[in-house]
């Protein structure tokens, strides 16, 4: 009996050796075929498919009527290569192109399958149509970028993701989704070809100039919560910024540009494709000098030496964005380097008031404003393994952080003392103008990440993919300067402790898993993943993000049912502040403890309904979605600290759609939201907060001729208020409180009870500060014209001068640029 058992599995066991060696056989025949065509030797690659095609199984059997198919329609055989995307979607009926494939493969496919959606990759981790994504989602293609005559990237999101509009928050280039936002783009998530770009120690990532638009194939958004698959600071939304192949651009492309207010533009891109190797090079330049712009007159609290402010400056160094991608088979390596920086039209936040930009001294040849040196590289290696696929990656990132403030031309006898901040500084506010706030840190984060995909099943009923992953990364800060500036040029001694204070680490370990299963029309889409963070002092952060999504495809529409909960933990920089303010406000710190309250992480959680409708009419799309919003746990800035002490419940509704016919593309998306209960700082109200009840954009492009074409932008937003803490109510709260505290017992009850009337009054009517912003539409006009190789284009944006204002967190009234073009010419070698 045990001989026979010993038998039997030694027999399995050759049996098992020899099944492996006829898989290794025969990918290696496949392999083979995969070569002769990429080297052209088109004969050669389908004689060895088709003798081996029936041997073929499971994903390799795909892929060898996927290679047939384009080795007849290398010689221009049609029919045949009909035959074969049958025979590719008999084995796999939701079979999906990729961006590699030639356009004709790709519309054969569509054709023949009878779906002509474009396909992402963000949503869940692989490849799908967009009737099965799970949430909301908004694809931008290169030609919708060109068509908007978009200046950065921000103004695209503004344009065609619904949810999302502008605030100025008078420190750098930003965008609010749904009513949520900070003081920088710190709460959507930014990445470049699935790298992150967020900082990971501010959590921000603006949406400026230093991004080069010129690379961009697609952008793919995700509206809601995805913390399920990316974690931290996937809070609102995700943009994944696609760029092209190598292939894509096949030589050389250059584009110079100018435009009033001092606007000089240049762009370049490199692209080839040399058999298994794909490369793209990529460079951008653009600066301005800015727009000066008169001030609101309903700004009450304010009192100006002069009445204008300068818009639009990104300051006196150009931003540039940098980049190389190289793709060689399975491997793929990504550097990108940035710079940006970006002029504040006012003096600190809540402080709001003009100054002089010229006086003001430089640290590192930089003048006042917020600057953002970066460094992004990452390696990344994927391979299939019969039914599942592995991909793996390695990734570094460094930046020079700046955040230089100006806080007033003026002496402000009260700062210091409303502060806290010790004699010391109290005096330099009360005695000196011209004082600035400086903070500069030079980040390091790498790390490493693994996903995978199991198609466990693949029938004519049923198709599922397991998804899974883990990441690892480690972030610190280096080399930390504070400092405080007085009469515009003379700045205080650094302190080798507060310094010291700046310095730290924290180490982010997550995992997560996706299940997807389509049975016949209905698709579960379930989701989770932990994240655990160690901050840099050792407190824990542990964090679960569910997902879980219904849907229900037919040939023309589909509706989607999903839940999905976010968080983003609160910046380092944050902390730190907080930490910083603890140390100025002790004066001496014998002991080296720091008493502050750490900030806790953000949450969202949100509930979404979305119908689509694909081609009703001929060439027209729609998407409508009804959501429903919670976020909890929101920090807001209180002068120079920061607190957990805010929360937003909406309920909204979005729709998109998309209409082309003939010569004509018209794209168009609305929103609506409502606040039903929001908090800032310690007052509740139930309005929107810098964000319109209701606004809109539609886009429109011609091609009045084969080489001239046409596009226009039409922006509506609807009436808004922005609401922000009272500066000057803010130090009246900050003087009575002392005063009630340092002088409790020298009065009786009656004028305690007054006082106490009297601050509660502060708080409750006069913290918080609404102004009105009246509604607007704003016109952009565009063209590009092409002469051979030539290409000329002419955007002007506000095409009618029409003068609004805009605001934000923490700050008044910002006045938006004017009437501004610029004109480019390009050339393709």
């Amino acid at each position: 009996m045990n001989r026979a058992i010993l038998l039997l599995l030694l027999l399995l066991g050759c049996a098992g050796i020899e099944a492996q060696n006829v898989d290794e056989q025969l990918r290696g025949v496949y392999e083979a075929a995969q070569t002769a065509y990429d080297v052209g030797r088109i004969e050669e690659s389908r004689k060895l498919l088709t003798d081996n095609v029936k041997r073929f199984s499971g994903n390799l059997k795909q892929s060898a009527y996927r290679l047939l198919s384009l080795c007849a329609l290398a010689d221009d055989d049609n029919a045949a290569a009909e035959e074969y995307v049958r025979q590719l979607l008999r084995e796999n009926p939701y079979y999906s192109t990729t961006l590699e494939d030639p356009q004709r493969f790709t519309d054969m496919v569509e054709r023949i399958s009878g779906r002509s959606e474009s396909t992402i990759t963000t949503a869940s981790s692989h490849e799908e149509q967009l009737s099965e994504v799970p949430v909301p989602t908004t694809l931008i293609t290169e030609q919708m970028i060109r068509d908007s005559g978009a200046r950065n990237l921000q103004e695209v999101l503004a344009t065609y993701v619904p949810g999302m509009n502008i605030v100025d928050c008078n420190n750098d280039i930003n965008i609010a989704m749904r009513g949520i936002f900070s003081n920088g783009q710190e709460k959507i998530l930014i990445m470049l070809n699935g790298h992150r770009l967020n900082s990971y120690c501010t959590n921000i990532a603006a949406p400026d100039f230093s991004i080069s638009l010129d690379k961009l194939k697609q952008i793919e958004v995700l509206r809601g919560p995805a913390s399920s698959l990316y974690g931290g600071v996937a809070l609102t939304a995700v943009v994944n910024l696609i760029t092209k192949k190598g292939a894509d651009v096949d030589g050389v492309k250059v584009k110079a540009g100018y435009g009033n207010y001092g606007q000089v533009k240049a762009d370049v891109l490199f692209g080839k494709r040399y058999y298994d190797i794909d490369v793209l090079l990529w460079g951008s330049l653009y600066r301005t000098s800015g727009q000066a712009r008169e001030i609101p007159k309903n700004e009450e609290e304010m009192s100006f030496d002069d009445y204008k402010v300068t818009v639009g400056c990104i300051g006196r160094k150009p931003s540039y964005d940098l980049g190389l991608s190289l793709k060689w088979k399975d491997i793929q390596f990504m550097y990108e380097t940035r710079f940006s920086q970006v002029r504040a039209p006012y003096t600190i936040s809540t402080a709001v008031a003009s100054y002089d930009y010229d006086r003001y001294r430089t640290y590192n040849g930089l003048h006042p404003g917020y600057a953002t040196s970066s460094h992004h590289a990452d390696l990344k290696w994927g391979r299939q393994f019969g039914k599942v696929t592995i991909d793996g990656s390695l990734f570094y990132d460094s930046s020079d952080l700046t955040q230089y403030q100006v806080i007033s031309d003026d002496t402000l006898s009260w700062f210091g003392e409303m502060l806290s901040l010790g004699d010391e500084l109290s005096n330099i506010f009360k005695n000196h103008g011209g004082t600035s706030r400086y903070i500069n840190g030079q980040e390091q984060t790498f790390g490493a990440q693994v996903e995978g995909d199991y198609n466990y099943i693949s029938t004519d009923d049923h198709n599922g993919y397991l998804t899974f992953g883990a990441e690892f990364s480690h972030f610190q800060l280096d080399d930390v300067r504070y400092s405080i500036s007085y009469d515009f040029i003379y700045a205080t001694p650094e302190n080798a402790l507060l310094n010291q204070t700046g310095k730290g680490n924290e180490n982010s370990y997550n995992a997560f898993a996706q299940l997807k299963h389509r049975w016949r029309s209905f698709i579960l889409n379930a989701g989770l993943r932990y994240d655990h963070k160690v901050r840099f002092d050792d407190s824990r952060v542990n964090e679960l993000s569910p997902r879980l999504a219904l849907i229900y495809v037919r040939p023309k529409w589909n509706v989607k049912l999903s839940y999905s909960r976010s968080f983003v933990d609160a910046p380092y920089l944050y902390q730190k502040t907080n930490q910083f303010l603890s140390f100025l406000r002790n004066d001496m710190l014998h002991d080296g403890n720091l008493s502050f309250q750490p900030l806790r992480p953000e949450t969202l959680r949100s509930l979404q309904l979305t119908f689509a409708g694909t081609q009703w009419l001929p060439g027209l799309d729609f998407e409508l979605n009804l959501f429903q919003n919670r976020a909890q746990d929101l920090i807001f800035t209180e002068i120079l600290s920061h607190k957990n002490s805010g929360e937003n419940k909406t309920i909204g509704a979005e729709l998109m759609a998309g209409y082309k016919h003939g010569k004509l593309s018209a794209n168009l998306n609305a929103t609506w939201m409502k606040t039903l209960k929001a908090n800032l700082i310690y007052v509740d109200y139930d309005d929107n907060n810098s964000t319109p009840i209701f606004t809109s954009n539609l886009t429109l492009a011609w091609q009045a001729s084969q080489r001239l074409r046409l596009h226009t932008k039409v922006n509506f937003q609807g009436r808004q208020t922005a609401y922000n803490v009272s500066f000057t109510t803010l130090s009246q709260i900050y003087g009575l409180t002392d005063l009630i505290k340092n002088s409790y017992d020298e009065y009786d009850d009656i004028t305690l009870s007054e006082m106490m009337e009297q601050l509660a009054d502060l708080i409750d009517n006069r913290l918080v500060s609404s102004q009105k912003i009246d509604p607007r539409i704003v016109f952009d006009l565009g063209a590009e014209y092409h002469i051979g190789k030539v290409s000329l284009g002419l955007n002007i944006h506000n095409l009618l001068n029409k003068k609004y204002s805009q605001s934000g967190m923490n700050t008044g009234l910002v006045p938006q640029r004017g009437r501004w073009f610029l004109g480019t010419i390009g050339y393709q070698f």
